[in-house]
């Protein structure tokens, strides 16, 4: 499928009032031809070949996709239709392709074109050469020109009429034309010298700074809708949080359905992310496959259900639309990128100018910014209201940290593996190897806001903590006894 039809496609996943956001490919495509005809009768007019001539064989004479033709079909199209080969009146040595950028932010594509000049015995007369590239930039033959000196000298300028050959000698002289009348005409610059063998010619084309002027608004109407939209989705984000937190109070009979829900919803990894990760490494068709299979499973567990309290399943709802607007923005910014990157590469091979190296730098799609600080502040504004067990388990013993004492070096273990480490002369930190941090150690280490905390928010899973302890105690002192009983004298002896 071509990549026109792919965007028309993908655009109707997108909301209405989002499709006007996206980049116009087709539109952008159909200034390429013009850009192309306009790059080849510039070329004609100034009787040089144009820049398709001078790449390689096989990309010169590749065709379009699209059944359009390129420059180098064009000129061969004059050339065999009846018309005699064209004559150079000069060689073009070298054609670079600039995209300026201005203090105003504008970029201004330029061509540069240096001719090596023939013998002076198959030059054309001057006022020859005047009419030409007065043809090139659209005025009419009786426009007066005016010949500016290089500036070293104080003669003022010189103004000739082409409705009379010109007698006036051009010696060192730069001859500018472009249309007063318009502005984005073309603008054509010619520098000779007297005793010179090359002359070099500026061109600046119409329909090219249209091109560029035309994807550049679209990428800024883009950027304007994602700061609008920006605003909107942390004001969602901050309704939504008030409204969880009030349904996930741990006095409140929803807080463990909330708690599995979210438990969950990092499980999915909708977006590759890892524990305390907000980088997003899923394309938006990747997070959606895995957003739709984490709210599959919700409804297979029926947890949704279970819900004792009505707002609990309107904030649900919520939150499953704000995950939809993170992959709609995802799959927007893609295609966007996606756009640009396809029409610079077919506005270079169409009209071999390389534009592909240097728009980039100009201007940029950030496709990952956005949607990283709008993830972000799903995980910290609204997942993150629910404590998830993961955050407070013991290193070592990988249960949650009952009666949890905290080191010197700021870790956190439960009593009950300090005291086991201790045991066993373990008397450094299991984490970060402090030394004599466990040895140090005393019930004054004891972490007692965050034991209250543990106590509020997971109560089910500290008896269960407190049953396996008290079971390993009496399991630990049963050995003990054992061992105690072999190794000591009979009693009856």
């Amino acid at each position: 499928m071509k990549f026109g039809k792919t965007i028309e496609t993908n655009a109707k996943e997108l909301p209405e009032e989002w499709q006007p956001y996206l980049i116009q490919y087709k539109l952008l495509k159909k200034n390429i031809k013009n850009i192309v005809q306009e790059l080849d009768n510039t070329f004609k007019n100034l009787n040089i070949a144009p820049p398709t001539f001078l790449g390689d064989s096989d990309d010169a004479s590749e065709s379009t996709p699209d059944g359009g033709t390129d420059a180098h079909s064009i000129a061969e199209s004059s050339s065999t239709a009846g018309q005699a080969p064209m004559e150079f009146a000069g060689v073009p040595e070298e054609i670079a392709y600039n995209i300026e950028k201005d203090s105003d932010g504008l970029v201004h594509p330029v061509i540069t074109v240096k001719i090596r000049r023939l013998p002076a015995h198959q030059q054309q007369q001057q006022h020859t050469q005047v009419v030409e590239l007065l043809t090139v930039a659209g005025l009419p033959e009786n426009t007066s020109v005016i010949l500016q000196s290089d500036g070293s000298s104080d003669t003022a300028p010189i103004t000739i009429s082409t409705t009379e050959p010109a007698a006036t000698e051009l010696g060192d002289k730069s001859i500018t034309i472009a249309c007063a009348e318009d502005s984005t005409s073309n603008s054509l610059t010619v520098e000779t010298q007297s005793d010179a063998e090359e002359t070099q010619v500026t061109v600046r084309l119409k329909a090219d700074q249209l091109f560029f002027d035309q994807l550049i608004e679209y990428i800024e109407r883009m950027r304007q809708f994602e700061q609008r939209y920006t605003k909107a989705y942390n004001t969602n984000v901050d309704h939504l949080s008030t409204e969880l937190a009030t349904v996930t109070s741990p006095y409140k009979q929803d807080y463990q359905v909330w708690r599995e829900i979210f438990r969950l919803y990092t499980d999915a990894q909708v977006w590759n992310r890892a524990h305390g990760d907000t980088r997003l490494s899923s394309t938006a068709r990747e997070g959606q496959e895995r957003f739709n299979k984490f709210a599959r499973h919700i409804e297979s567990l029926g947890l949704a259900q279970r819900f004792q309290n009505p707002m609990s399943a309107r904030v649900l709802m919520s939150f499953y639309k704000l995950n939809l607007e993170l992959t709609h923005m995802k799959l927007l910014q893609e295609m966007n990128e996606e756009a640009t990157r396809k029409i610079i590469k077919k506005h270079d091979k169409r009209t071999h100018l390389v534009a592909k190296t240097q728009f980039p730098r100009l201007i940029t799609i950030d496709t990952t910014s956005l949607t990283r600080a709008l993830l972000f502040t799903i995980y910290t504004d609204l997942v993150g209201i629910v404590p998830q067990i993961d955050d407070y388990l013991c290193p070592m013993c990988l249960n949650i940290a009952w009666r949890p004492l905290r080191l010197e070096c700021s870790h956190v273990f439960c009593s009950r593996c300090v005291v086991k480490a201790s045991k066993r002369r373990m008397f450094n930190c299991p984490v970060c190897r402090s030394k004599n941090a466990v040895y140090r150690a005393s019930i004054s280490n004891i972490d007692q806001s965050l034991l209250n905390f543990l106590r509020l928010y997971f109560p089910k899973e500290i008896k269960e903590r407190q049953r396996d302890i008290q079971r390993d105690i009496s399991e630990e002192e049963a050995q003990m006894m054992v061992v105690h009983d072999r190794s000591g004298p009979c009693i009856i002896m």
